[in-house]
């Protein structure tokens, strides 16, 4: 199976979008310290830089898998901008001094990370010994090793019998 795209350019996006559609001047914090980030470093301080993201500020917007990339003007000098989704600190809505997390939430409700070059993602090159379940594709349970007590198979009765009808196939937890 093809591994899917990274869910980050579509989430960032979406609360981008909104906040433009609400009249929200968006601006970003970003952690300057962060490999790859690409931003005018004279206008750091304390490791962190606020961009504005309004669409008369920027050019070029970009959303991609990795960061959102555009261009923007400083002292009349035109930069190009790159900033990774883990570098980004918050998302800020101006008129209402709300803020998001924007880099921990894309990071935290990606489904498909992708590693970066050799980067190994946490959930990746872990040895497993697999799921916490496994799929019951048998009317009856009857292939469990385990030795199951009285009560515990009353209860297994009680649950296959209430289960008669149903034809797909279930899961069952993995017992450690």
């Amino acid at each position: 199976m093809q591994r899917l795209s990274s869910l980050k350019p579509f989430l960032f996006n979406a609360y981008y979008s909104w906040l433009l559609d609400n009249d929200i001047t968006p601006h970003l914090l970003i952690d300057a310290t962060i490999p790859k980030v690409k931003v005018p470093m004279d206008y750091v301080k304390n490791g962190n830089i606020i961009l504005s993201l309004a669409p008369t500020a920027i050019g070029d917007f970009q959303t991609l898998p990795r960061g959102i990339s555009f261009k923007a003007r400083f002292k009349g000098v035109a930069e190009d901008i790159f900033v990774p989704y883990i570098a980004m600190e918050q998302l800020i809505a101006l008129e209402t001094g709300s803020a998001l997390p924007i880099g921990k939430a894309l990071e935290q409700l990606d489904l498909s990370p992708e590693p970066e070059d050799d980067d190994i993602y946490p959930d990746e090159g872990l040895d497993s010994d697999g799921p916490d379940f496994e799929l019951d594709d048998s009317e009856d349970n009857t292939e469990s090793n385990e030795v199951k007590t009285d009560e515990q198979k009353k209860n297994a009765s009680d649950v296959k019998d209430s289960n008669q009808t149903a034809k797909e196939p279930g899961f069952s937890f993995v017992d450690e």
